[in-house]
């Protein structure tokens, strides 16, 4: 049996697996989330390239061909390193790279875009560098938005702190004039509703690109309807805070060594 293996460090993944078995219900899924190592964003690129390279290495035991990069951080700071290693063995979906150009579609020369996204995927600027590799004329306001993994992954949606952490980012947005937010990590659309009640503009969801762009390239591949849960810690919370996206039953606990 073949499968399309995801990847995130916690829930915020499955936003990208809800998109793909929206549109392709009938392949087989593995979904790992790196529970013990969330968030990735606050850790080095080394850190990320290791935790990244054992979960890979898990998919291959598991008869995974495509693997989804479901976190923006570990496509921005560990994909090149990684596919000089699993190239050969496996077909990678980097998160970032593979929607750049539909982010930025219907945009203007001089119109400003946010990113919304993790320490670590900010400071790589590689949505920057995509963006402008299309279109250098696009202005990218780059937000580290650090506090809003937690706020997902610990369902603080109601804080007062949680609230004026997204009002001060949005406030931001509002500053430049962005016409359009891209929620530079997956964590971030569970999010999206508090957004649109604080400020009414465009925000784009990558995993809906990405989940297109994925059943083009895979075609008939992967076919079944089996979907596979495993973290690296917290199970029973995994499954709490997953409630929001999918509907997780049973997700199994692997030490990666």
């Amino acid at each position: 049996m073949e499968y399309i293996g995801l990847l995130d460090s916690g829930v915020g993944g499955l936003s990208v697996l809800k998109r793909l078995y929206e549109i392709m219900p009938d392949k087989n899924y593995i979904f790992f989330g790196d529970t013990k190592n969330v968030p990735y964003g606050t850790k080095t690129s080394t850190e990320i390239f290791s935790y990244t390279k054992k979960i890979l290495e898990f998919f291959l035991t598991k008869n995974v061909k495509n693997v989804v990069f479901a976190c923006n951080t570990t496509s921005a700071v560990a994909y090149d390193e990684l596919k000089k290693y699993f190239s050969s063995k496996l077909n990678i979906f980097p998160l970032i790279q593979t929607v750049a150009p539909s982010s930025i579609e219907g945009l203007k020369n001089n119109d400003t875009v946010a990113v919304f996204a993790t320490r670590a995927t900010i400071n790589s600027h590689k949505y920057q560098q995509e963006i402008n590799k299309i279109n250098p004329k696009i202005n990218v306001l780059e937000l580290d938005c650090t506090g809003f993994v937690e706020i997902v992954e610990n369902r603080r949606y109601r804080d007062k702190s949680s609230i004026d952490l997204i009002k001060s980012k949005l406030d931001i947005v509002k500053k430049y004039n962005a016409k359009r937010v891209i929620l530079g990590c997956t964590h971030y659309p569970y999010l999206e509703p508090i957004f649109k009640n604080i400020l009414e503009v465009e925000y784009f969801d990558p995993a809906i690109s990405l989940a297109s762009i994925v059943k083009e390239k895979i075609g008939n591949e992967a076919n079944g309807n089996n979907i596979e849960f495993f973290v690296s810690k917290n199970p029973d919370e995994f499954i709490k805070s997953a409630e929001m996206f999918f509907d997780v039953e049973h997700a199994e606990l692997v030490q990666l060594n």
